[in-house]
């Protein structure tokens, strides 16, 4: 497991150097998790250190999003400013989200078939 969690460390340190050195407009853990997913698709496969350890940490995701969640009690003043965007965001990303994924599901169905 500590090899896995090796390889996830590196990547993002290697997308937050990425990020730091080039000033895109990416947070350097979405350039190492994109990183990550090229050098997988390349590898053939996920090694099985590294399945562990994301199988562990997703296990764990609900904690990591508590400090981001408690976070917003401490906007709530720009949130209500901000409430009917914020709205139309959820809204507009959910249905876009269901339409992507139904489509791509019968996509996928009608290939396995």
């Amino acid at each position: 497991m500590i090899k896995g969690l090796s390889i996830l460390l590196f990547f993002q340190c290697l997308g937050e150097l990425i990020r730091s050195y080039t000033q895109v407009a990416l947070p350097g853990p979405v350039i190492g998790m994109l990183l990550l997913f090229a050098a997988l698709c390349l590898r053939g496969g996920v090694a099985k250190s590294l399945q562990n350890a994301s199988q562990s940490l997703i296990g764990l995701m609900t904690l990591l999003f508590v400090p981001a969640t408690t976070g917003l009690f401490f906007l709530s003043a720009q949130i209500m400013s901000q409430w009917l965007a914020i709205a139309v965001s959820l809204v507009a990303g959910t249905v876009l989200s269901l339409i992507f994924n139904a489509l791509l599901m019968k996509r996928l169905v009608k290939m396995h078939e």
